[in-house]
């Protein structure tokens, strides 16, 4: 336990004790109990008694609430001096919420009972805690409430959608995202969003920590950083991935307004954001398409792809009345047989390809079994150097729109 000079340094600078005086403080540091955890042990659990408050003197506590599903949704993670459990020392309510030690930690425990004893002589520090208690609450309300503002730093977001599954839209996404972390390192995020059958985890051979549906949109609004850091898988390439769910039937519980939160947490933390979506209109899907800076939007050039296509875009243009600019046309050539030419689809489209990415064989295919994405593994290919193109040109034209959007603010 650390000298007891700097309990009384630590408790002053956290704002619950603030405004005590020296003497108080030495009151209070002098019934601080240190408690060791190993990873993933349990501190308290949702339902027990709340009998203490706690500050971490070391390592990190993850604080999580389970439905009845027994669905972990995680709140809020604090790290060295962060506290919590401050109103079990006034109310002495049953915990709301679960505290799990995330790695090897260190907290100081205050328990109700001996804090009681001292306020039954002091009434002076219930009185001061009670205010900054009421005064942290506000804040944490105002804060969930919060979107960021406009001058919150945004990272760009490309959101890829094809109109039927098998089209290599997640084939696309998977090594759009990776490019941009070739030129971005540790500033690229991808977002899985089929949360049924999710395949860019086996894309990227890596195995996702968590995912979007274990997460609250109220928690994922408060996070810093290094605590989404948390939940991300790590591929070689420094890319992030987030899963939308680790088994098929959590899918139901991502809604629009978990995206949203998603997307606004990791546009806050990273410079790009890719986005995957499934071949559907469901809430979570309209999300991501509304928050994007571009949709990629892939077609192939078969009759079937076509005629889907045009229903799409109508969908999206005419009656959600989605901006056309928002749409980035990418061919994408699947199959060895030629099929419908560009011109002829972009007659029937009424609209203009960006990019035309051309048949593989069987790289794109192998490279997905491997988990090697092609644009690091076969990076002089045709078809890597067609992603690394779009790449070049949604970076150009994300930029462009954002210039654009600041300056009709000004």
């Amino acid at each position: 336990m650390a000298p007891r000079a700097k309990l009384t340094d630590a408790l002053r600078k956290m704002d619950v004790f603030e405004a005590l005086s020296p003497p108080d403080l030495e009151k209070v540091a002098k019934l601080l109990r240190e408690r060791r955890l190993g990873e993933t042990s349990v501190l308290f659990r949702q339902g027990d008694p709340g009998d203490a408050m706690y500050i971490v003197e070391d390592g990190r506590i993850k604080i999580v609430t389970t439905d009845s599903l027994g669905r972990e949704k995680v709140l809020a993670f604090y790290g060295e001096g962060g506290f919590f459990g401050e109103m079990a020392l006034l109310t002495g309510a049953p915990r709301t919420a679960t505290a799990i030690a995330a790695t090897d930690s260190r907290v100081l425990a205050l328990r109700k009972e001996d804090f009681d004893r001292l306020l039954a002589a002091n009434a002076t520090i219930a009185k001061e805690m009670l205010k900054v208690v009421a005064q942290r609450q506000m804040a944490t309300r105002r804060r969930l409430l919060d979107r960021g503002g406009e001058g919150a730093s945004q990272g760009k977001m490309y959101t890829l959608f094809a109109p039927r599954g098998g089209a290599g839209k997640t084939t696309l996404a998977v090594n759009l995202a990776v490019a941009f972390a070739a030129e971005n390192p540790d500033q690229v995020t991808l977002l899985d969003l089929d949360v049924t059958f999710g395949h860019a985890a086996l894309a990227l051979n890596v195995v996702p920590k968590s995912s979007l549906a274990a997460l609250s949109s109220e928690s994922l609004r408060t996070l810093d950083r290094e605590s989404v850091n948390y939940y991300l898988a790590t591929h070689e390439s420094s890319l992030r991935l987030l899963a939308g769910s680790s088994r098929p039937e959590e899918g139901e519980t991502v809604s629009g307004e978990h995206v949203r939160a998603a997307v606004d947490q990791l546009r806050r933390s990273f410079a790009h954001l890719v986005v995957d979506t499934p071949a559907n209109f469901t809430e979570p899907t309209l999300a991501a398409l509304e928050e994007a800076d571009k949709i990629v939007f892939v077609v192939n050039p078969d009759p079937g792809s076509v005629r889907d296509s045009r229903e799409c875009l109508r969908i999206f243009t005419q009656l959600l009345q989605m901006p056309e600019a928002k749409f980035y046309y990418v061919l994408n050539h699947t199959l060895p047989y030629k099929g419908l030419s560009k011109e002829e689809i972009q007659r029937t489209l009424g609209v203009p390809f960006s990019v035309e990415i051309p048949y593989a064989g069987d790289v794109p295919a192998r490279a997905a079994l491997r988990g090697e994405p092609f644009v690091i593994k076969q990076a002089s290919s045709p078809i890597a150097r067609a992603v690394e193109a779009m790449r070049r040109e949604l970076d150009r034209m994300a930029a462009e729109i954002r210039v654009g959007l600041i300056r009709s603010r000004q």
